[in-house]
């Protein structure tokens, strides 16, 4: 598993709240200056869409920098751009995005305390990098690799949706309008 951290950032065009903005980040001991499509909320709230140099297409959403929140340990974010399934985000080792048909395996704990697990294909699944104020998760790997045209959807969609759990189990929600993403989207991903 890489952790991405960003050094530097510069806003260079712009599309209704997009922003393409060139950044540096380490991966593998390497640092790597690549462009990003990044918009921010009213609320303080980040999403950015960034490709790595080995063509791995990222998106990272952060909580607002208006306060000192942290993402909860046991429930990650849950995402959705306008009517199409939700993507619940999932902690684990590997960075992967796993098959609508595969969905994940579930514990299901009857009334009496018996634990079972079930196959949950109700909603698509992301396993996913966190940090304590923001997650950082692959939404394109190949096409050889299961995706869920999360690209497609954010350059044709109006509107992306999170909800997320906080450190205290507080729960909370935002959203970000996906006006002129498509131009900025393109860019960056060139």
């Amino acid at each position: 598993m890489s952790l991405f951290v960003f050094f530097a950032s510069s806003s260079t065009a712009t599309a209704a709240n997009w922003q393409l903005q060139a950044f540096g980040y380490q991966a593998d001991e390497a640092s790597q200056h690549r462009r990003s499509a990044m918009i921010r909320n009213e609320d303080g709230f980040e999403l950015a869409l960034f490709k790595t140099s080995k063509g791995m297409v990222w998106l990272d959403f952060s909580l607002s920098d208006n306060n000192f929140d942290t993402l909860s340990i046991n429930q990650l974010p849950r995402w959705q751009i306008d009517d199409h399934k939700p993507v619940q985000l999932t902690r684990g080792f590997t960075v992967t995005i796993v098959p609508s048909e595969e969905g994940v395996e579930i514990p299901v704990v009857d009334d009496a305390g018996n634990i079972s697990f079930m196959q949950d294909t109700s909603i698509n699944y992301i396993v996913t990098e966190r940090l304590p104020e923001r997650v950082i998760f692959p939404i394109w790997q190949g096409d050889d690799r299961a995706h869920f045209n999360t690209i497609e959807a954010l350059k044709a969609g109006k509107i992306i949706h999170f909800t997320y759990t906080l450190a205290d189990d507080s729960q909370g929600k935002t959203q970000f309008s996906l006006m002129g993403a498509d131009k900025v989207i393109s860019a960056a991903l060139k």
